[in-house]
């Protein structure tokens, strides 16, 4: 008998109420930044895709990256070479909001791949935010959503602001840490080891 998915779905429901959700360990980004798996993290700003690149850049496997017809059409592969290998990347198009955060959804619960990209023009409001949630406390995937509008109220772990600095390199500036405080970084790529580097704005900017 094959397995009823909404079954799984009310049965991890369930265990997150009694037990809280299964730690999946996470992402070492850079420095001490870690993105935790199976929770999803919004990231604004000009550079959110830089951020979403090196976070993409420290996993293995797949990454299923979901977007309007625009967004993907924009997704250059001599671009991404510098940051990932093209080959590991999985273009999803929505025609349309619903659609796009229905497949972000489906491919966080799959399991087949440990990073997803989704994004919206506005961001996920509070109930979109849970489903999003919930499909990746299932599997252990993380989540990155990149919110080239307004964000909302919502269940996302972190919330990072990402800018390009003038003098070169990004501010990856934590707007919103369920696991601890805000927190403000200079990031650079070396292009050793997929790993940027980080340290605290304000070290750098009095350096």
């Amino acid at each position: 008998m094959i397995p009823d998915p909404s079954l799984r779905r009310d049965q991890a429901v369930r265990a997150a109420r009694l037990h809280g959700p299964v730690d999946h360990g996470a992402v070492a980004l850079a420095g001490p930044i870690r993105l935790t798996k199976g929770r999803t993290h919004e990231l604004t700003g000009d550079s959110a895709d830089m951020f979403a690149l090196a976070a993409a850049a420290r996993g293995q496997g797949p990454v299923v990256w979901v977007g309007g017809a625009r967004e993907i059409a924009a997704l250059a592969p001599t671009g991404l070479q510098a940051f990932l290998d093209p080959a590991r990347i999985i273009l999803v198009t929505g025609l349309h909001r619903t659609e796009q955060l229905w497949a972000a959804e489906q491919a966080l619960r799959a399991r087949c791949a440990p990073t997803v990209i989704l994004e919206l023009r506005e961001g996920p409001g509070l109930k979109e935010s849970r489903r999003l949630q919930i499909a990746a406390e299932e599997s252990g995937a993380i989540g990155l959503v990149l919110i080239r509008g307004r964000a909302q109220t919502s269940a996302a772990e972190t919330r990072w602001r990402c800018e390009a600095r003038p003098e070169g390199g990004w501010a990856w500036t934590c707007l919103k840490n369920k696991r601890g405080p805000a927190s403000s970084w200079q990031a650079t790529w070396t292009g050793n080891d997929n790993a940027p580097r980080a340290r605290p704005l304000a070290e750098a900017a009095s350096a």
